[in-house]
């Protein structure tokens, strides 16, 4: 027998139930762990009630589960989740504290020999660090993500920062596969809720979904539990969006200067997962732009595009301050970024797929988190320190011998295809596809 435990998502519920109806057997007994009260009360009507554990705050809070003595890293934990940093202390640290009993409890109990979640909130992380750091537990946390390129492919991550694939024993000859650029499927798919931001029904239902308190359970720990702090989060979203497309100007590519080399730094949104969770301790990332612009020569320019989906995410003044940078430009957002990385020297990012495209081209990228693409001949991880230790920029884009231990884009490619599966996964809400028979099958 298996024992195998879900961590109820949002929309990406949907697709772990739909695996689960399929999945469980007399060989596989299948266990949930829910923070929200709706899933718990949907979840309940198809599973028993042993089999879930509901870690709303105020039961958790309540809680008498023995106590654990083991350091998790808590303070990292609240500071990197967008909602509990946002709450009052005198309940966040004491609520991953006792979370952490349970936890240890519940897996314990069950014997749950796999755990099956994503690594965006603290209460999932926290579950990914009980099931690798705590003695006693038989317990394996993956997190199957997609790996962004080629589409329709995704694998089992083992680390918090989504970098190592869990490694399939047998090879499959994929020696005719070469990996190329390609857009990920999903940001068509943000693209057109983007679109919708910017309308008055949009705006209207949001108003309305506030008032009505729709949808807002203020004993889950991933959505704000006072209306005020959700209040004015919201509404400095959308007056950054407005203040964004009336004050800010982006250059089109052609109004950019034609000789001098160019160097890309592409914006994350903010919050999220890829910044706040894979790239903490470069959240900053006015700090990260000025820091860049100050290792490039004189004879480059600094091109600075922002994220499509994170406009109303920063305050005008953040772009005043790139602008005042010497021979720096904020690209529109909506540019092809190929466009752009056809033209360019090197490309800069603290975890995006940028880096993945520009490798996949043999242009020098650089991220400041491991990412699994750093595996590429052209794509390296670095920090700070690198900056500090530097003779000059040319360090940075000449590869010596021992760096070009990178894989080629062949060999790359048939590692990934090898490490990795065919399906979509994604959420019911940002790909519906996602839930379809034929993908889970």
């Amino acid at each position: 027998m298996k024992n195998i435990c879900f961590i109820a998502n949002y929309y990406k519920t949907d697709v772990y139930l739909a695996i689960a109806k399929k999945i469980e057997s007399d060989n596989i007994k299948v266990h949930w762990i829910v923070p929200n009260r709706k899933q718990y009360d949907r979840l309940s009507q198809i599973f028993e009630l042993e089999v879930l554990l509901y870690i709303g705050k105020n039961d958790i809070l309540n809680s008498d589960f023995d106590e654990l003595d083991l350091d998790l890293g808590i303070h990292e934990l609240v500071y990197g989740d967008r909602v509990l940093r946002e709450e009052s202390p005198s309940w966040t640290y004491d609520y991953i504290l006792k979370l952490k009993n349970a936890y240890h409890h519940f897996f314990k109990s069950h014997k749950i020999n796999f755990v099956f979640g994503e690594v965006t909130w603290a209460h999932e992380i926290l579950a990914f660090r009980m099931t690798t750091y705590s003695l006693g537990l038989q317990s394996k946390f993956l997190n199957p993500h997609t790996i962004r390129i080629p589409n329709g492919r995704f694998g089992f991550f083992v680390d918090e920062f989504q970098s190592q694939l869990a490694q399939r024993e047998s090879a499959e000859d994929y020696s005719d596969v070469r990996i190329v650029p390609e857009k990920p499927a999903y940001l068509a798919l943000n693209d057109k809720l983007i679109e919708s931001k910017y309308t008055l029904k949009h705006h209207l239902v949001l108003m309305k979904n506030f008032i009505s308190r729709k949808n807002q359970d203020a004993n889950d720990p991933t959505l704000y539990g006072n209306p005020i702090t959700q209040f004015k989060i919201r509404t400095t979203e959308i007056k950054n969006r407005l203040a964004f497309n009336r004050l800010v100007a982006e250059h089109n590519f052609e109004s950019l200067p034609k000789e001098p080399k160019r160097v890309l730094v592409t914006l994350h949104k903010q919050p999220e997962a890829s910044i706040d969770v894979l790239g903490r301790y470069y959240e900053d990332q006015l700090k990260l732009i000025v820091n860049i612009w100050r290792i490039i020569p004189e004879n480059h320019i600094l091109l600075v595009k922002e994220h499509s989906n994170a406009i109303g995410d920063r305050n005008v003044s953040f772009y005043k301050k790139i602008k005042q940078l010497r021979n720096t430009y904020l690209v529109d957002s909506q540019i092809n970024s190929y466009t752009i990385l056809e033209n360019c020297a090197a490309v800069f990012t603290i975890s995006g797929t940028i880096a993945y495209e520009a490798a996949l081209m043999n242009i020098p990228s650089f991220t400041f988190t491991p990412t699994f693409f750093n595996r590429l001949r052209f794509c390296r991880e670095i920090s700070w320190k690198d900056f500090r230790s530097r003779s000059s920029f040319e360090q940075f884009l000449e590869r010596t011998d021992k760096e070009r231990e990178g894989l080629s884009v062949e060999d790359f490619s048939k590692w990934l295809m090898n490490h990795s599966f065919e399906g979509i996964m994604s959420d019911s809400f940002g790909d519906p596809r996602s839930i379809s028979v034929e993908n889970i099958n």
